[in-house]
């Protein structure tokens, strides 16, 4: 009886949140009431309050659950990385390996792009909010950050900032090309933005000299000198 109790409390959560998602996209966290969000799900305040205090616990409870299936989607992408090393003559894969793992940690969804933006402006207003917000930001960019610098050393090539530099370098310059493409009515992608990303990553990686070297003796014209 009591996992049946947790499961429908559970799912009343999960129907809050995704109600509060879609208000907080479409009018902002401000903007977005509880009356709004009850009345999206399909409850009364009294469900709401039986399940969050407030609307910034609810905010915050959105975001988490984001979160962990973010984190669940790039645990996978990094597990998902072979363990062999590419061969020298191209850095395409490990760049497709590291971007694999970044954009598995970075929604192109167009609701929750609004949405996490919302948000974020809420959160910078808000101190008690912004430190939640900030915890869930640095362990999942930490997560990141060394998951790609392993790709990059796995491989033998050198990064020219550090990892955490690179991380807040892609996010910003997938959300400018996430909100490009919204003002232009179109849905984002995280496939068109995929060859602008590695071009960013392709600029910021070096080879060392001994994988160049190693890659010119390999070559059919080296080996028949």
């Amino acid at each position: 009886m009591t996992a049946t109790v947790s499961s429908k409390r559970a799912q009343t959560q999960d129907r809050l949140m995704d109600a509060a998602t879609a208000l907080f996209a479409e009018k902002g966290v401000l903007a977005a009431s509880v009356e709004e969000i009850c009345e999206r799900a399909g409850f009364t305040r009294g469900a709401f309050y039986s399940n969050f205090e407030s609307k910034d616990e609810l905010m915050l409870a959105v975001f988490k659950r984001q979160s962990d299936a973010i984190l669940k989607a790039a645990t996978d992408a990094i597990a998902s990385v072979p363990p062999t090393r590419i061969e020298p003559r191209t850095v395409d894969e490990v760049i497709r390996q590291a971007l694999q793992i970044f954009q598995a940690a970075h929604s192109t969804d167009d609701q929750w792009l609004l949405a996490c933006s919302e948000i974020r402006l809420h959160a910078l207003r808000n101190p008690d909010v912004r430190v939640a917000i900030n915890q869930i930001d640095d362990d999942l960019d930490a997560l990141m950050a060394q998951a790609i610098q392993s790709v990059i050393d796995q491989h033998g090539l050198v990064l020219k900032i550090a990892p955490d530099q690179l991380i807040s370098l892609l996010g910003a310059y997938q959300q400018e090309l996430a909100f490009d493409a919204l003002r232009e009515g179109k849905p984002s992608s995280a496939a068109d933005s995929a060859e602008p990303l590695a071009t960013l990553v392709r600029a910021l990686i070096e080879i060392p000299l001994s994988i160049e070297a190693a890659h010119r003796l390999a070559t059919p014209a080296a080996r028949r000198r």
